[in-house]
C-alpha cells in the first residue's frame, strides 16, 4: 500500500477592491471614486494640455485612496502609473485589473460613462 500525502492549496491571494478606478485615453480620463457610501465620478478633457500636466491633474483628481486601478490604453495606462507613482510615491496603492476583466475596456468604459451620468 502506497501512502499518499493530500496537498493542500494555498488560498487564492485576494485582490483589494479599488477605492479608485481610472479610464484614461489621449483624450480624456474618468475618475470614478467611492464618496460617502456612493460613487462620485469626475471627467477630465486634455484639451490641448501636455500630457505630463494631464496627468498630474488626474493623479490629483484621484486624491489620496488606498487602492486605485488604472485602465485604458497601454502607452497612456503606463504613462498615468508612472506620473501617479512619481506624484504619491506609492507604488502598492496601484492595483491590476483581474485577467477575466481584460479586453472589456469598452464595457468598463461605457459603465464609468453611465455612472458619470
Amino acid at each position: 500500500m502506497i501512502a499518499r500525502e493530500a496537498t493542500k492549496r494555498a488560498p487564492a491571494a485576494v485582490e483589494p477592491r479599488p477605492d479608485a478606478v481610472v479610464w484614461v485615453d489621449e483624450r480624456h480620463a474618468i475618475v470614478a471614486r467611492s464618496d460617502n457610501g456612493g460613487i462620485a465620478t469626475t471627467e477630465i478633457r486634455r484639451v490641448g494640455q501636455a500630457e505630463t500636466r494631464f496627468l498630474a491633474r488626474v493623479v490629483h483628481e484621484i486624491g489620496d485612496r488606498e487602492h486605485v486601478m488604472i485602465v485604458g490604453p497601454y502607452p497612456i495606462r503606463l504613462a498615468l502609473e508612472r506620473e501617479y507613482v512619481a506624484i504619491c510615491h506609492r507604488p502598492d496603492r496601484l492595483i491590476a485589473m483581474p485577467p477575466a476583466a481584460r479586453g472589456a475596456g469598452a464595457r468598463i468604459l461605457d459603465r464609468i460613462e453611465r455612472l458619470a451620468a
